[in-house]
């Protein structure tokens, strides 16, 4: 270990990240803080569960392998650090025992600035404190993909052909660098000569210095062209397919995945600034995964009968509980389900709709719309999902009141039957668009969810955790806006129902007892068991959904709310962070277990023993409960729900 001249030094730490945000004197500084270090290939810097560094480890030359201990002894790899990564600050920031042990995976000369400087760092420049403070993510992120905690066993799932590479893959991985592209004034002829030539189904329409406005497929010259009786000799800008759908190199292939389900579309347009770099398609993810979400898609949007829906809801749940066996943020998996699910639901609402007018039913009386609730309604359902959802229809006269809602009883009972032969249970609750009580008008919303705030009870409170997590799936008319706003104006300066609502959402608590210890059932069916959903998730939605309702806001998504109660400063920055990443590892966790059940052939629930997950999923499933935690007492205090009975 030694000092070094310091100008040779500067320019390298003033190009790594975030030390390049530094103005000069402060860089200056910070570098003659600086010593440097050789460690031979093989030795340890860091030991697992040993005492917590005392430096962060700035990587001038050579790599390091980070790394945790699995069950059996071996080491399995967690990430890999090269020049100008940097390793340490995790430890710094949190103290007590190293997570990981870091090794030289070659010979290995690092830059160390000292503990106490880098902490004074992180303190005083916001940009320092975003890239290195988000502690708790950097944990869940490594338990995520180290190989013992990440993805389920694959036993039961024959012919299901992943590849590794996709979980942690990114879009520049898999894309196709040797771009095709044409001016928007190029004919259609020489636009489909060229994608002749080349072989490719797609050309990308750019304007000069590469900015993508759209994208001529296969697909157009047939449908558009062909089909169309467009003229060969017309611009390609008339035929092409606009605006087009673009995505970074950097991001995950998932995502990439994700993006093509939502919009339906086999393309994107890979960009970097406004500069198209690449394209990507379903069938280059195809040919890693062994389906085409994208496919399933549009074949859900051609069926023609229940019947087939049903058919096709198998293929669709296999799709499903592929691309979650890939991998992926907890906020983009439950996204791609609730898509799947939704366009499943609106499909069968249509269906539904034209059985009954060709059995004589006639058409929906009035506007209507099907509301989703509860987990669906906030965008957060996984693959053990039963039904929550209601049904609103215009206000009518008095003399048609029973007949209208009679037509749209007989129309939810033959949705909820759909759904449920879908696979989508009843809610054992019947909150279902089926039950007469939550089938209703625009006038019996408004006055029902008045008379909840008005006068909170045991059964109004469980009500409103269900049914204030409203959104469509299929509207006809502005009927939600409408109940926001009523529900907002009666909840204008009615603190008590807030402190009742809160109160009612601290009944869960996380698991840990004294020392940290988890605390499991005793006995019965879960017996030294935890409910990952009850004790973990429950209480975050709970609290999330009290705070946007403070807020006034129309956020229905938990990590959603969380973000804008950060924003309005109701939880502070750090709590924020380490919330999100709590919710997220949960729900990832859940999500893991639930394809585990399913693979053994057994129904998934929400319920996993603690000694079955290996060390560092205990550990983090610790940290994420210490959290919530946190989130309640928070909740205490600025609700005073001590004050109510």
């Amino acid at each position: 270990m030694s000092q070094f001249p310091l100008p040779r030094i500067l320019d390298f730490i003033g190009r790594v990240t975030p030390f390049d945000t530094l103005e000069r004197p402060e860089l200056e500084r910070v570098a003659a803080r600086m010593k440097m270090a050789y460690f031979p290939r093989g030795q340890v810097v860091i030991k697992q569960d040993g005492p917590p560094a005392e430096y962060l480890y700035l990587i001038q030359k050579g790599s390091a392998r980070v790394t945790v201990s699995g069950p059996d002894g071996e080491r399995i790899l967690i990430d890999e650090r090269g020049e100008a990564d940097a390793f340490g600050a995790l430890s710094l920031l949190r103290g007590g025992q190293a997570m990981f042990e870091v090794a030289a995976a070659e010979d290995l000369i690092v830059l160390m600035l000292p503990g106490d400087d880098f902490r004074e760092l992180v303190a005083s420049n916001r940009v320092f404190h975003r890239h290195f403070s988000g502690s708790l993510a950097r944990n869940i992120e490594a338990a995520r993909r180290s190989a013992d905690g990440g993805l389920p066993r694959m036993t039961g799932l024959e012919g299901l052909r992943l590849d590794a590479a996709l979980v942690r893959g990114r879009v520049a991985d898999f894309m196709n660098p040797e771009l095709l592209t044409c001016l928007p004034m190029a004919t259609i002829r020489s636009a489909a000569r060229r994608m002749t030539q080349r072989q490719v189904g797609s050309i990308v329409v750019a304007e000069h210095g590469g900015v993508p406005i759209g994208i001529l497929t296969d697909t157009d010259l047939r449908v558009k062209v062909v089909a169309g009786a467009m003229s060969f000799d017309q611009p390609v800008a008339a035929a092409m397919t606009h605006p087009v759908h673009t995505i970074g190199p950097g991001a995950h292939a998932f995502e990439a995945l994700l993006e093509m389900s939502r919009h339906g579309v086999h393309y994107l347009v890979v960009t970097e600034g406004d500069r198209a770099v690449g394209i990507i398609s379903d069938h280059d993810l195809q040919t890693m995964t062994g389906s085409s979400p994208v496919g399933v898609v549009r074949d859900i949007e051609k069926v023609a009968s229940v019947d087939e829906l049903v058919d096709l809801h198998r293929r669709v749940d296999r799709v499903l509980e592929m691309l979650l066996r890939l991998g992926g943020s907890a906020a983009d998996m439950t996204e791609l389900v609730t898509e799947f699910n939704d366009r499943l639901t609106l499909r069968l609402l249509e269906l539904t709709a034209d059985e009954m007018y060709h059995q004589g039913a006639g058409s929906p009386p009035v506007p209507y719309c099907w509301i989703a609730l509860g987990s669906e309604g906030r965008r957060e359902q996984t693959l053990r999902t039963d039904q929550d959802n209601a049904l609103m229809y215009a206000n009518v006269p008095a003399a048609r009141e029973e007949a209208v809602k009679g037509w749209f009883l007989d129309y939810a009972q033959r949705v909820v039957e759909g759904l449920v032969r879908c696979g989508f249970p009843r809610c054992t609750g019947g909150v279902m668009a089926s039950n007469p009580q939550w089938c209703m008008s625009e006038a019996a919303w408004q006055d029902t969810f008045r008379r909840w705030v008005e006068d909170p009870n045991p059964r109004t409170l469980r009500l409103a955790s269900i049914f204030f997590d409203f959104r469509d799936i299929y509207a006809e008319a502005d009927f939600l806006d409408h109940l926001r706003e009523g529900l907002q104006a009666s909840l204008e300066g009615n603190r008590l129902f807030l402190r009742y609502l809160a109160k009612n959402g601290l009944y869960n608590r996380p698991p840990l007892g004294f020392l940290r210890q988890f605390v499991v059932e005793k006995t019965g069916e879960h017996k030294n068991q935890l409910n990952l959903k009850l004790s973990g998730l429950t209480p975050v939605v709970d609290a999330a959904r009290v705070m946007n309702l403070d807020l006034g806001g129309w956020s229905t998504n938990t990590l959603h709310r969380l973000d804008e109660a950060r924003r309005q400063g109701i939880i502070k920055e750090d709590l924020a962070r380490d919330l999100h990443e709590a919710f997220s590892f949960i729900t990832i966790l859940r999500i893991t277990h639930h394809l585990e059940e399913r693979a053994a052939g057994r129904q998934p629930d929400n319920f996993v023993n603690p000694e079955e997950l290996n060390s560092l999923q205990r550990k983090m499933l610790k940290e994420s409960f210490a959290v919530i935690s946190r989130l309640q007492e928070l909740m205490e205090v600025r609700y005073q729900t001590r004050l109510v009975t």
